[in-house]
This record gives C-alpha cells, sequence and structure tokens, in this order.
C-alpha cells in the first residue's frame, strides 16, 4: 500500500520513480505497446497497398501460364525474388515514420510525460513493432522460393543468406522510418528519404558490376546473363546480411539515443554496430579470389571434367550436376528433330554439351566465344563435334525472354548439326543459305510445340526477314538469310504430310551446299518465295 501511494503521488507532483521501478514498470508497458503499434502498422494504408501491389505482382507473374518460371535456377531465384519487397519495404517505412509521428502529429506528446514509459522507451517500442511486418516477408520469400523449388523443372540450390537479405530490408526501411521520426517532425521527410533510397536502388541495378552496389538494400545481378553453376556464383551473402544486420542496430541505437536513451548497454551496442558496418561493409565488397577465378574459367574452357553424362539411344547428354534434371527436355527437342530425317542421319550417335559463357555471366559484348577450347575439350573427352545448350531453358512458350531465346539456340543448333553434321567453328555468326537454312529452321520448328512458338517469337523480334541466333550471347553463332527464313515458315504455316516424307526421300539434295530455296521448293512441290532484291540479300549467300 505504501508503494502504491508513492508512486501515486509521485505522478501528482512529477516526482520522478527510483530508476528500478521505472525500469520494472516499463518493460511490459514497452511490450503491451510494441504489440499496439504492431497491430496498427499491419493496418496502415500504406502497408495495405504494398501487400496488395506486391500481391498484384506476383499473381501478373504467375498467372499467364508460368512458362518464364517453369524451368527456375533457384540460385538465382534467391536473390531476384525479392525485388517485389522493395515495394513491402516502402510501405513499411512510410507506415512507421507515420506511427512515431502521431504523438506529434495529434499534439498528444506532453501528455505521455505523465506515463511511466518515456519517449526512448516509446521509440524502442516502435521499433519492436517492425518485427511482424518483416516476419510476413519472411513468409512471403519462403511461399514464393517454396513454389519455384516445388516446380517439376526447376534446379540448382536455395541460398539461405540470400533469401534472408529481402526480409532484412524490410526491417531495415522500416528502423529508417522511425529514425526520421527522432531527427524531423515534418511528414514529407519519410517520402523524400524513400525517393532516395529508391534512386540509390535504381543506380544499383543498372550498374550490376560495380561494388558499391552492396551498400544498398539489395545488390541485383545482370538480369540479361545466363545462371552459373552455384559452385561459381560469387555473391557475398553473409556479408551483406550482416552489413543490414549492422545497419539495423545501428540506425536503432541512433533513434533511441535521439530520444534521450541512455546507458553502457545501449551505448556499446551502438559503438558496435560501427564497427560491424565498417567490416562487413569493405568484406561484401571484395571481387573473386584468384581460386574463383580460375574455377570460373575452367568451367568454362573445358566443361567436360566438371560434368556428368547419360545416354539415351543415339544421344549423349552431358551437364553440369544440378541442371541434369533438364537433359530429358534436351533430349525431346533433339528427338523431334531426329523425327525428320532418314534413318542413318537419325540413327547417327549425338552429343549435347552444357556450356557457359562468357566467364562470369555477365554481358559477353560480342565477344567470341572459346570454340578451340571447346573442340579439344571434346576431343579429349571422346565426346566431338557436341552440340552446345546454355543454363537457361524453358518450354518455349514464354513470350520472347532469353529462356525461350535458349530454346530456339538449342533446337536450331542441334538441327544445324543433323543437316550438316557439324557445328559452327566461326569466331563469328556463321551464314547459313538456300535448302540448308530452310531446312534447319523447319527442322528446329517441327521439332516441338514450344520450340515452334519460341522460333515464331523470334521472328517476330528480327527485322530484316533473316533470323541471327548468337551462341550463348556472344559473337559466334548461326544467322539465315531472308528468304530461307520465308520458305521456312511457309512451310511451317501451312504442314503438310507430304513435306516429311518428301524432305526424307530428297535429303541428300536438300542438305548439299549448293542447292537453292527455288530448288527445294521444286523438290517439296510448294511455291517458292518471292525473290529478294539484290539490294536486300544477306553477304555470304
Amino acid at each position: 500500500m505504501t508503494f502504491s501511494t508513492t508512486t501515486d503521488d509521485a505522478r501528482r507532483t512529477g516526482t520522478p520513480l527510483p530508476a528500478g521501478g521505472r525500469a520494472t514498470r516499463g518493460r511490459p508497458a514497452v511490450l503491451v505497446l510494441a504489440w499496439t503499434e504492431a497491430g496498427l502498422l499491419l493496418r496502415h494504408p500504406a502497408f495495405l497497398a504494398a501487400v496488395v501491389l506486391y500481391a498484384a505482382f506476383w499473381i501478373y507473374d504467375l498467372v499467364p501460364g508460368d512458362a518464364a518460371h517453369a524451368y527456375p535456377v533457384l540460385q538465382d531465384e534467391s536473390w531476384s525474388v525479392h525485388l517485389p519487397l522493395l515495394l513491402l519495404a516502402a510501405g513499411v517505412l512510410l507506415a512507421a515514420n507515420q506511427g512515431a509521428l502521431r504523438s506529434h502529429r495529434n499534439m498528444t506528446e506532453p501528455m505521455y510525460d505523465v506515463l511511466v514509459v518515456g519517449r526512448s522507451r516509446r521509440i524502442g517500442a516502435h521499433l519492436l513493432s517492425l518485427l511482424p511486418a518483416a516476419l510476413i516477408a519472411l513468409l512471403l520469400t519462403a511461399g514464393r522460393l517454396g513454389y519455384l523449388a516445388g516446380r517439376s523443372g526447376a534446379v540448382g540450390e536455395v541460398r539461405p543468406w540470400d533469401a534472408l537479405a529481402g526480409p532484412a530490408c524490410v526491417l531495415l526501411a522500416g528502423v529508417i522510418g522511425v529514425t526520421l521520426s527522432t531527427l524531423a517532425t515534418s511528414s514529407a521527410v519519410a517520402p523524400m528519404a524513400l525517393v532516395g533510397l529508391g534512386m540509390l536502388t535504381f543506380a544499383g541495378a543498372v550498374n550490376t558490376s560495380a561494388t558499391w552496389r552492396w551498400f544498398g538494400l539489395l545488390a541485383f545481378e545482370n538480369e540479361n546473363a545466363a545462371p552459373l553453376p552455384a559452385t561459381l556464383v560469387h555473391r557475398p551473402a553473409v556479408a551483406h546480411l550482416a552489413w543490414l544486420a549492422a545497419l539495423v542496430v545501428l540506425l536503432g541505437a541512433t533513434a533511441v539515443l535521439r530520444a534521450g536513451g541512455r546507458g553502457t548497454v545501449l551505448k556499446a551496442a551502438t559503438a558496435l554496430a560501427v564497427v560491424a558496418a565498417l567490416v562487413a561493409g569493405i568484406t561484401q565488397t571484395r571481387g573473386l579470389s584468384s581460386a574463383q577465378s580460375d574455377r570460373v574459367s575452367a568451367y568454362t574452357d573445358h566443361p567436360a571434367a566438371h560434368q556428368r553424362c547419360t545416354k539415351e539411344q543415339n544421344l549423349t547428354l552431358c551437364a553440369f550436376a544440378e541442371f541434369a534434371p533438364w537433359t530429358p527436355q534436351w533430349a525431346e527437342v533433339a528427338r523431334g528433330v531426329l523425327a525428320y530425317a532418314p534413318g542413318e542421319t537419325a540413327g547417327a550417335p549425338y552429343v549435347i554439351r552444357q556450356r557457359i559463357f562468357p566467364p562470369g555471366g555477365a554481358s559477353s559484348n560480342g565477344a567470341p566465344p572459346p570454340l578451340t577450347a571447346w573442340a579439344e575439350d571434346d576431343a579429349r573427352a571422346g565426346t566431338p563435334k557436341a552440340v552446345t545448350v546454355g543454363t537457361d531453358w524453358s518450354d518455349g512458350a514464354a513470350g520472347g525472354d532469353r529462356r525461350s531465346d535458349a530454346v530456339v539456340e538449342f533446337s536450331t543448333g542441334f538441327a544445324y548439326r543433323a543437316v550438316t553434321g557439324d557445328v559452327p567453328r566461326q569466331p563469328r555468326l556463321t551464314m547459313v543459305c538456300g535448302a540448308r537454312a530452310g531446312l534447319v529452321l523447319w527442322l528446329a520448328g517441327k521439332a516441338t510445340p514450344g520450340t515452334r512458338e519460341a522460333l515464331r517469337s523470334t521472328r517476330e523480334r528480327t527485322f530484316g526477314g533473316g533470323i541471327s541466333l548468337p551462341l550463348l550471347s556472344s559473337a559466334a553463332g548461326l544467322s539465315f538469310e531472308p528468304r530461307a527464313a520465308d520458305f521456312a515458315f511457309d512451310l511451317i504455316d501451312h504442314p503438310s504430310p507430304a513435306h516429311a516424307a518428301m524432305i526424307k526421300k530428297n535429303w541428300a539434295e536438300l542438305t548439299a551446299p549448293g542447292t537453292t530455296v527455288d530448288r527445294a521448293a521444286h523438290l517439296l512441290g510448294v511455291k517458292a518465295p518471292p525473290a529478294i532484291p539484290a539490294s536486300g540479300q544477306v553477304a555470304g549467300c
């Protein structure tokens, strides 16, 4: 009874409570306030709008057949899955800032002075209220990655440290919002900070080779680059997660200090966070070590030593271990091409080998692939004239993205091998002309419904009538003259059972280097496409 009277008198007269009593009574109140603020944050319009946008982004990405994600590479998805989470981070930043400024906005700040929970503890409660939002971000990330990992065509491995970066960004964004409330009471500061963070994020997204991008919320990679085997992926995910965690502690401690917080533990945590941020920040910007560079070069120039091969009748399929589940799809395309070849060609041995180029998976900038090294590697492995396939794949219906282009690239490359008996050996585009060009494109398009759709998409995005298909985005590959492409698509668009029989019957002449498109049309009993003026003809044909 004496304690209650003393407490009541202290509240009436403004006499401060003993430190131990205030701390003891304040801790449960902080947790209650944190729980209340968490509920308000999760119901805030900014947070709800962010969740709706995130859901809309996911639904838009999945509903149209989901062809682009039928064959996900999980080490790439582990970081790219966080892109829509930036919407959630923006919503949390705005909601947290407005929640922390509520007492100032409602002019109730003086009323809090009579409570056991002082301003520094209230700021601590606002910081704790961010944890449910971060947990929701973690659940969304786990759900997305779980869905992708459950796809039958999924390969690779989920990288946990990369996967945790997105929820950490959501938590950090909320901490930034709370910290801003201790620096300025204007509600315009948070949107301005959001614009600044957005500009930093955009700058990192367009400078994917710059090491400073790791100082942002998320470190982007080149989305146009083909995936790499997991062992070659260089993402200092642990150091980056430590960087984000250090910023969370540092900014959170700064907010509490600004609100009047004191104590040895708080100051020590601030100092340790500064040190951790410096160490993690420097560590995450380190480039490839010499050992890592040598490993990338070995996988690039001599892939046979790092692959396992399987045989399916006359097909030998060699892939990096984690991409092995895709070999049945490669075999399906290859068998589709060979279904229209005569017996001696269809029954000949063929090798399909997975390769990566350029080293590091970045843009090749028109560099030639190591064709000589690949040929020597194939010879040592006893698999000469292997057809190249990359680390991208789809069912061909992904709508013109790089995964569908990979399907076209492989189907035409295998058809070229069946028609010519060889693989491209020039460090630049190999021009394919006449009947050979038309036959290669027809075989590639007829292999599967997916290859037909992907080939059609490639042609729709090609100017000038011809079709060029770079090998793994390099300077080499195949290029087909416009008139042969017109001839091939005339056959594809107007299929006839007689065409397959006539092609097998006249295979030797159709695959001869000098056979023209007009001669091929005569052999198949169809009308040749209109002649192209001399000004529109391509060099090399």
